[in-house]
């Protein structure tokens, strides 16, 4: 705004006649540039992320435009920071820093798939909006959590079991994207009938660890390898011609850090 005061000068003219003009007078110091308009910064995410899932953080600047014409929005960039509580940082698929607003006043982070993990969680995300000529920077903050992946074990064996026989019974243990479970399957198998010392895995007991297979696409497994004689049928009798016997097999999966815990079973008989 420019400021002035009006100031009266006598001028003689002629005979005693006196007129008087105005003179503007300028301050110096008076004129100024409008402010830039302050504004805050909102970092927002899905309701739910799982580990090793894809996700979009947004931030929204507020105002992102003026409220009279003529309408100037908000310029500028934003920079993300994502910093897991085990000192880790996960970057953008287009990078973290200088995103352009969009036209309105946001700027979008995507992480890719296996990015963001449980065993990492919470992240704290940071988003700071370094302002223009008509916009004030700001800056603002999300605390994200990441759940672990539900997990899904299915058990197979080898071949059916029959009397007598050695049996291997496989645990896959899939859950989640971008990433592997790991840790422990624990097996547990009965038969009426059947010695304890039989029931174990051999070798190594029935804790077995997980590993990658040699798929195309590994999944992760254990094995459990039931020596002969784990599974037996009664010999026929005079009372009983065609006796039979039940087995049952447990396989649970422990968890860890990204992979939430899971279980399976298999059972079946035989008779003669």
């Amino acid at each position: 705004m420019i400021r002035s005061r009006v100031r009266k000068i006598a001028i003689v003219a002629g005979a005693g006649a006196v007129a008087t003009a105005s003179v503007l007078a300028l301050s110096p110091f008076s004129a100024s540039a409008a402010d830039p308009t302050p504004t805050t910064v909102v970092v927002t995410a899905p309701a739910t992320i799982t580990t090793g899932h894809a996700v979009t953080f947004t931030a929204a600047v507020s105002p992102f435009k003026t409220t009279s014409a003529p309408v100037v929005k908000a310029g500028g960039t934003v920079s993300f920071t994502i910093t897991g509580s085990d000192a880790s940082t996960v970057s953008c698929t287009g990078g973290n820093s200088a995103l352009l607003l969009n036209g309105k006043g946001k700027a979008v982070c995507k992480v890719a798939t296996g990015g963001l993990l449980a065993s990492a969680s919470p992240y704290t995300v940071s988003a700071i909006y370094t302002g223009d000529p008509n916009f004030s920077g700001n800056s603002g903050v999300l605390s994200q959590t990441v759940s672990r992946a539900t997990t899904h074990v299915k058990l197979t064996f080898d071949a059916k079991p029959v009397s007598g026989a050695t049996t291997t019974f496989t645990a896959t243990v899939t859950g989640g994207s971008g990433s592997m479970p790991t840790g422990t399957v624990l097996f547990s198998a009965s038969s009426p009938g059947a010695q304890a010392a039989k029931l174990k895995c051999n070798p190594g007991g029935n804790s077995q660890p997980l590993a990658a297979n040699s798929a195309s696409v590994p999944v992760a497994q254990a094995t459990c390898v039931l020596a002969a004689n784990w599974f037996k049928v009664p010999a026929p009798t005079k009372t009983s011609p065609h006796p039979s016997n039940s087995w049952s097999v447990w396989a649970s999966y422990s968890g860890d850090g990204n992979f939430g815990v899971s279980v399976a079973s298999n059972q079946g008989s035989s008779k003669v």
